[in-house]
């Protein structure tokens, strides 16, 4: 993500760990880290005669540590060659047979087995004590995978890289461009079981570090200006202790002014401390919101992966207190899970939107990992999981020219959702997130439901379908953007696209649609409000088109935008900026024709000056969780 880059934790925990064992500390050199992604080539020769050499796999580094790994044997043909991580299938013996240059899989938490594995090759190579992991054995051509090993009981048992001084000379080199991020690890495990999660699949029983380790990482964290803080507990905000790493995320920045930004993962559950924890970090400036995610809407698609949801009457009192207290809210959904219908899944949305969605939403199309239920063929067959292998390129990555190719395995369609109807979904979604998410069409919609009973996604679709036309030359053409944008998905290409006026990182397609509308603002809304008229007009529904008019303008009045130009009060003969200000606030108040006493809008305009990368950095990037898009404004009434 440009100059951002993570700490390398999952090594750190490895080596932190087996340097406990003095039989390692005097028998092995660690060499540094190498995390940063980078030719084959270059990998490879930045070490001389490797005795052992260990690769963490996750989606993201898969094949690149495949290509290493197989380039290494040839260079070093005695070196002891490791693979663990998340994708690295547990049943591995199809995978070394796949990959012959690979001597040793750890299946499961690493760090003892790892230890273990390592104290193993000083003493001849014999694995078949070590539990927990799957190895080639060379005098007999075949794999063995021995017993499972349990799982680390006392977490207090494994050093923190952090504070033992593993990364420390990274954070001294002042010539390194690097601005390094962390994951920060309070517990292991999660008490759930979706079928789509690697999670609940690995690890059920929930442990968390010692308390004192953690106050002291998130000391360091500030001491040592980490500003952005990944939080890799599964359910936060579920646990009493919770509260507690809060306040010290909270207590770190007062005292050194950093972390900047903490993410985490909230629980579905423990409403009450979830909102303490996030009104607190949201008073911190450290939050960009709080996510209440559904995934699904659908019972038999709950049912079928396995996870229980809060009830919408519940999510409804939820978001009225959020947005009480100032809080952002970002749902998400996923697309492609079994037992979902396109009808189930437009009922799903409109649900959402219905329950007082007035933040972000984020629909993600289903990615089939390894080790989880969905990627079991049994599970496959029962539920007809069509899966489609495509490129992977991370949001807001930079581009990796000449680098080895990452994949994901996304579903494409399942029994119930056939492979057109995911299509449809999917440009459903898109324009969802566009109008809906990212504000394009927020405040018209908004209005629309509330007082003319129009369903969001009733609109959205017929945007779809007639939005097509050529009359319709700027929301046509993002149509067809969209359509081509799926066509490649389907052929193997990536989620993600680069547009180069925004600079160079990449882009999810909702964002990218939004970035190339804002240059087309004035020409947007004015067929906006045309297919708007048409959808009302045929659906026989009585309007005011004056007032309608008025509601466009405070909708486009609100958009931030790269533009240079500054932005005049606007005038109103209806009460629209005090309908909306209320309506925000979970208050509702007619709307009044008063020509005598109009009401002047005054917005807030954010400047970028023409800047098209850094607009597309703050607002979109940056601002995507909070709807940083919408300019703030204020208003007062002309009684004169």
């Amino acid at each position: 993500m440009g100059n951002k880059i993570y700490l390398p934790i999952a090594s750190g925990m490895l080596r932190a760990s087996a340097e406990t064992w003095s039989e390692i500390r005097h028998n092995f050199e660690f060499m540094p880290f190498i995390f940063r992604r980078d030719t084959v080539d270059n990998i490879v020769g930045s070490y001389e005669e490797p005795e052992v050499l260990a690769f963490s796999s996750s989606l993201w580094n898969h094949e690149l540590n495949l290509a290493v790994a197989k380039a290494a044997r040839i260079m070093h043909p005695d070196a002891l060659i490791i693979f663990g991580g998340a994708h690295v299938p547990h049943d591995a013996e199809r995978f070394l047979t796949a990959n012959p240059f690979i001597d040793v899989v750890v299946r499961g938490e690493g760090e003892v087995t790892f230890a273990k594995v390592l104290n193993a090759h000083l003493m001849g190579r014999d694995f078949s004590s070590v539990k927990g992991v799957s190895y080639r054995d060379l005098g007999e051509d075949k794999v063995v995978q021995t017993p499972d090993r349990p799982m680390i009981e006392d977490l207090d048992l494994l050093p923190s890289p952090y504070l033992t001084g593993l990364y420390d000379y990274l954070i001294r080199d002042v010539s390194d461009d690097i601005e390094y991020q962390a994951i920060f690890e309070s517990n292991r495990g999660c008490p759930f079981g979706c079928s789509f999660c690697y999670w609940g699949n690995a690890v059920r029983k929930v442990r968390r570090f010692p308390s004192q380790r953690l106050q002291d990482e998130v000391m360091w964290f500030g001491d040592n200006r980490i500003a952005f803080v990944f939080s890799a507990d599964a359910n936060f905000g579920m646990y009493q202790w919770d509260l507690a790493t809060a306040q010290m995320m909270v207590a770190a920045k007062s005292a050194f002014g950093y972390p900047q930004a903490f993410r985490c993962c909230y629980g579905k559950n423990a409403e009450d401390r979830i909102f303490e924890i996030a009104t607190l970090l949201e008073k911190a400036g450290l939050s960009k919101g709080v996510t209440l995610s559904f995934q699904s809407t659908n019972s038999q698609t709950l049912q079928n992966i396995g996870r229980r949801n809060i009830k919408l009457d519940t999510y409804r009192s939820l978001q009225t207190r959020y947005h009480q207290a100032n809080v952002p809210v970002y749902t998400e959904l996923i697309l492609g899970l079994p037992g979902e219908t396109y009808t189930s899944f437009s009922n799903g949305i409109e649900e959402i939107l219905q329950a007082g969605l007035h933040d972000q939403i984020g629909v993600f199309l289903c990615t089939i990992l390894p080790n989880t239920d969905m990627s079991d063929p049994v599970y496959v067959a029962m539920h007809g999981i069509r899966a489609k292998r495509i490129a992977l390129i991370e949001p807001h990555a930079s581009p990796r020219l000449g680098e080895v190719q990452e994949y994901e395995d996304i579903c494409i369609g399942t029994d119930t959702m056939p492979p057109e109807d995911w299509q449809r979904a999917a440009k459903l979604a898109w324009i969802t997130q566009v109008l809906h998410g990212y504000k394009l069409s927020f405040f018209m919609s908004l209005y629309l439901s509330d007082q003319l009973g129009v369903k969001y996604t009733d609109l959205y679709q017929y945007i779809l379908e007639h939005g097509r036309e050529d009359r319709f030359p700027i929301i046509s053409g993002e149509i067809a953007y969209y359509e081509q944008f799926l066509k490649n998905v389907l052929t193997g290409q990536a989620q993600c696209v680069f547009l180069d006026e925004f600079g160079d990182i990449s882009w999810q397609i909702e964002e990218a649609s939004l970035l190339r509308l804002s240059g087309h603002l004035r020409e947007f809304y004015h067929e906006f409000l045309c297919l708007v008229v048409n959808f009302l007009h045929a659906n026989d529904i009585v309007f005011n088109q004056s007032l309608l008019i008025e509601i466009l303008i405070y909708q486009s009045s609100r958009m931030a935008t790269f533009e240079k130009a500054s932005r005049t009060p606007k005038l109103f003969n209806h009460n629209v900026p005090e309908y909306f200000d209320a309506l925000l606030k979970d208050e509702s108040i007619a709307i009044q024709h008063r020509p005598e006493s109009p009401q002047i809008l005054t917005v807030e305009l954010t400047n970028f000056g023409g800047d098209k990368a850094e607009f597309a950095r703050q607002i979109i990037w940056f601002g995507r969780r909070d709807s940083r898009i919408v300019e703030h404004v204020s208003w007062q009434e002309d009684f004169h």
